[in-house]
């Protein structure tokens, strides 16, 4: 085998492990980027609704990276509930008054 052949493999090979490893480093950033943002978010929520309790911010602190994902989960389901709940709350307003006005109207014409 020739000696240019042997070094093209040997720089692909390297090219390669690189790019493997660019993409090991950048997951790794990202994972690490996403934590931090759950936990300025978390300490946020914190923030606004329990007015900076410190015992609370401390717990946030101490949560670990698995544990503030669940917190997220758990949030993110309860804000589609939420949602969820309004959509079916303007059915039953709509419909109720909807019953009111046929009611008003029936008994409109019954006393006429």
């Amino acid at each position: 085998m020739k000696t240019s052949t042997k070094v093209a493999i040997g720089l692909s090979v390297v090219a390669v492990a690189g790019i493997i490893s660019a993409t090991i480093v950048s997951e790794s950033v990202t994972d690490t980027l996403r934590h931090k943002k759950n936990r300025r978010k978390v300490k946020r929520f914190v923030d606004d609704k329990f007015n900076g309790n410190e015992r609370l911010l401390g717990v946030v602190d101490d949560l670990s990276d698995d544990d503030l994902d669940s917190l997220m989960n758990v949030m993110g389901k309860i804000k589609d509930r939420k949602k969820q709940v309004s959509v079916y709350g303007d059915n039953v307003k709509e419909a109720t008054e909807g019953m009111k006005d046929k009611l008003q109207g029936f008994i409109h014409d019954v006393l006429d």
